[in-house]
């Protein structure tokens, strides 16, 4: 099959979401699939036996650019031909779409909880023009399926857009296994020479590529409210992989007089060794559709302390594998976690097996089966209109809505709707 994938940038480098496509992609190729990848930037290793149809997205346009992208996006992964499209970036038409980067909305409800300082956001351009494009990817016709990697996405996109749930596929994201895996208890003590960490001492982690957004000074408080606590305090260390700005949370912990229980490392493309060599992962996410970090450590039996808007909860099974936390800024609770796990008696083995992960080769088969669900769907679809629908507004949009999703008609149902009260 010719599969289309749609990514603004297709570098493995970049980040989760990045090396989640790259990796589906190369899947897909080896099983005979052709492959051509839509986006503004690739890495030429990771396309490497793929067809390339790059589209711009000048920065001159500012905060329209992914407007701009979005559209010319969609057109180009139609005039490839292929016998499927799959988007991985804000992008449209196509037959099926993944959440993977989660919602704006949801994103500025949690970056800002207050209504007044959100209204006040919503003047930045930016924000209004993701929300609009946003909006777009929902309207009927655009898609025929979605895909969100976590339930808590699924309810989101449902209750904001009005979404029907049936059209939404729940595939968490998968773990490579093979690279991901507990580590024997000999092997650990050469992990934490290998990386200059003490033997003995007691390791809080913490890993991301958004520091703000990953909550590391929230990390780092709840870091100084354990060793305040903890008997043992001189023996935890507070380690830190990744790239951002950790001016913030390096003050604090100097503040504390634990700059010397702190290590700051830079992202490192051999994560799996710090799951390996730590005691305990704590990622108070701002939002995450559902952070790799928690499934990657999960899988190397690393218990994990986060925050409940990161989807990726739904593999924490409370009090055993991890901790949710009800307010990811409440130090202390986040302290009596870290000590619960740190405590806890439960093995590498049992961490990962009840964590209910799903392997990459597992979320590979299960894409695509949805992306062929999806283009039955489109063969499906009847020619669209005319429409018939009945009651007051609301109830007549509703209406309209639910036809033009079963016919496929990619047109803004709103407009339909005013051609018909003409």
């Amino acid at each position: 099959m010719h599969i289309a994938i749609v990514r603004t940038e297709f570098a493995a480098s970049r980040g989760g979401a990045e090396r989640y496509a790259v990796n589906l992609a190369r899947t897909w190729l080896d099983q005979g699939h052709r492959i051509t990848v839509v986006c503004a930037k690739h890495d030429p290793q990771d396309t490497q036996g793929m067809q390339v149809a790059t589209v711009s997205r000048p920065k001159l346009l500012g905060p329209w650019k992914h407007r701009w992208f979005a559209g010319n996006a969609g057109e180009v992964a139609n005039a490839t031909g292929a016998d499927a499209i799959l988007c991985l970036a804000r992008a449209y038409p196509g037959d099926l779409l993944r959440l993977g980067d989660g919602l704006h909305r949801s994103w500025l409800g949690a970056r800002y909880p207050n209504l007044a300082r959100r209204r006040r956001a919503l003047l930045n351009p930016r924000h209004r023009e993701l929300l609009k494009l946003e909006q777009q990817m929902f309207f009927p016709g655009r898609f025929q399926l979605y895909v969100a990697n976590s339930e808590m996405i699924k309810r989101a996109v449902t209750h904001m857009y009005g979404v029907d749930p049936a059209r939404i596929l729940v595939i968490p994201n998968g773990v490579d296994t093979a690279r991901f895996q507990p580590v024997p208890a000999t092997r650990r003590g050469e992990l934490r020479a290998l990386l200059g960490l003490p033997g003995d001492a007691r390791i809080v982690l913490f890993s991301g590529m958004d520091f703000r957004r990953k909550g590391l000074l929230q990390a780092v408080q709840g870091f100084i409210q354990l060793v305040k606590a903890a008997p043992n305090r001189d023996r935890l260390l507070f380690a830190c992989v990744g790239k951002g700005d950790s001016s913030f949370a390096q003050y604090a912990l100097a503040q504390a007089g634990l700059s010397t229980q702190a290590r700051f490392e830079p992202a490192t493309s051999a994560i799996e060794q710090w799951y390996g060599a730590s005691d305990v992962l704590l990622l108070p996410t701002m939002h995450d559709p559902s952070a790799n970090a928690v499934t990657e450590a999960l899988a190397c039996g690393l218990p994990v302390v986060t925050s409940s808007e990161n989807g990726a909860r739904q593999h924490i099974v409370q009090g055993r594998n991890g901790v949710v936390l009800k307010d990811r800024t409440d130090a202390g609770a986040m302290a009596r976690a870290c000590r619960l796990l740190l405590d806890a008696a439960a093995s590498q083995e049992s961490i990962a097996r009840m964590s209910g992960l799903m392997t990459t080769g597992d979320n590979a088969a299960a894409m695509l089966s949805a992306l062929n669900q999806a283009v039955a769907l489109r063969g499906q679809a009847k020619a669209a209109g005319p429409y018939v629908a009945s009651g007051n507004q609301a109830a007549i949009l509703r209406q309209l809505k639910r036809q033009m999703w079963a016919s496929g008609d990619t047109r803004d149902y709103r407009q339909v709707f005013r051609q018909m009260q003409k």
